[in-house]
């Protein structure tokens, strides 16, 4: 595991100084909160999606053209945006992003400063895929947008001007999820590497996981703990929110919903796990690493600390979510 230290140096258990802050402006979510019935009728979807992503800031040097176009799929058509780098020739590698907004939300526009900054400083194009979104389309939409859109991607390599037979994919929170199911499709090879950044691996109510889901299992330094737990809350909360609107009546233990029951990881791409300290999913992408270790595959974890789920979010404010990138980068060039 690569550790990346907070403000705090070797320190665990304490929120980023700027995190804290920001959680400090928010309204606390307590523990009770997250065991109380998810009622249909309260979900307020469109206040949901606003509150997805946040600001963030064009780190790069406007090196990058930008084309949005349209993936054909069996029936439909999935937009599409990408990056292309300032450089002679076609571009060598690829990256595949997929947003984050736990099924429900973002955009390929919430992570346009990100996919821009990738494409510029890994010499990569970078083709960021608008996936359907839940309850209009439930599973296995999203799922089915992805896997289809990488197929046509790998085909038309000379289209979109790169020419490496095999092509990497990323995503955030829910993007992380899919991301990981795609590893699952790679029989042909076409995936040299997944990387999922604190990827959504389980969508089970965290009293029935299979890791068995406790605050205990954090190191949490006593000062910060009410805005931690916060945090964590936070998406315990929107797991069980997702459950209503996303899977569809299927069991979650599917594991094209929550990765954690991969069984089989045969013909699977490496894979590198961003994660952070207090992230909701850390217990469950930590399962999943050990479990993936033990059944073969080959699996590299990063670990940033004192920062929460949706760091990458960030850009530009947060000096951490500059660092993922040039993290991707590093990793592609591996």
């Amino acid at each position: 595991m690569i550790i990346k230290n907070s403000a705090y140096g070797e320190k665990w258990g304490f929120l980023d100084p700027q995190v804290l802050e920001r959680t400090k402006r928010k309204a606390l979510i307590f523990d009770k909160v997250v065991d109380k019935k998810i009622v249909i009728e309260d979900i307020q979807l469109n206040i949901l999606r606003e509150n997805m992503g946040s600001y963030n800031r064009d780190l790069s040097e406007e090196n990058v053209k930008i084309n949005n176009f349209l993936i054909p799929c069996l029936g439909r058509y999935i937009p599409a945006r990408k990056y292309t780098p300032n450089i002679n020739g076609n571009s060598t590698k690829c990256l595949v992003y997929l947003h984050g907004g736990g099924f429900i939300g973002g955009s390929i526009d919430t992570v346009n400063n990100q996919c821009k900054l990738i494409a510029e400083r890994g010499h990569c194009v970078v083709i960021s895929i608008g996936y359907r979104l839940a309850p209009e389309t439930p599973y296995p939409g999203a799922y089915l947008d992805v896997v289809e859109s990488l197929e046509w991607i790998s085909n038309n390599k000379a289209v979109l001007e790169f020419n490496d037979s095999q092509i990497y994919i990323a995503g955030d929170s829910a993007g992380g999820n899919l991301a990981i199911i795609c590893g699952l499709k790679n029989k042909n090879n076409f995936i040299r590497r997944v990387i999922s950044i604190y990827g959504a691996l389980d969508m089970t109510e965290k009293s029935k996981t299979l890791y068995k889901w406790n605050y205990s299992k954090y190191n949490i330094a006593k000062k910060h703990e009410i805005y931690i737990h916060t945090r964590l809350n936070k998406f315990a909360l929107l797991t069980k929110i997702i459950n209503v609107l996303y899977t569809n009546f299927e069991q979650v233990e599917n594991p094209l919903i929550s990765p954690v029951y991969i069984n089989n990881f045969e013909n699977f791409p490496d894979i590198t796990l961003i994660e952070a300290e207090f992230d909701y999913f850390l217990q469950s992408n930590i399962f999943f690493a050990e479990k993936a270790k033990a059944l073969g595959a080959n699996v590299d974890v990063v670990m940033y600390k004192g920062l929460d789920h949706g760091f990458f979010d960030r850009l530009g404010f947060l000096k951490q979510a500059e660092d993922l990138v040039n993290t991707i980068v590093d990793t592609m060039e591996n």
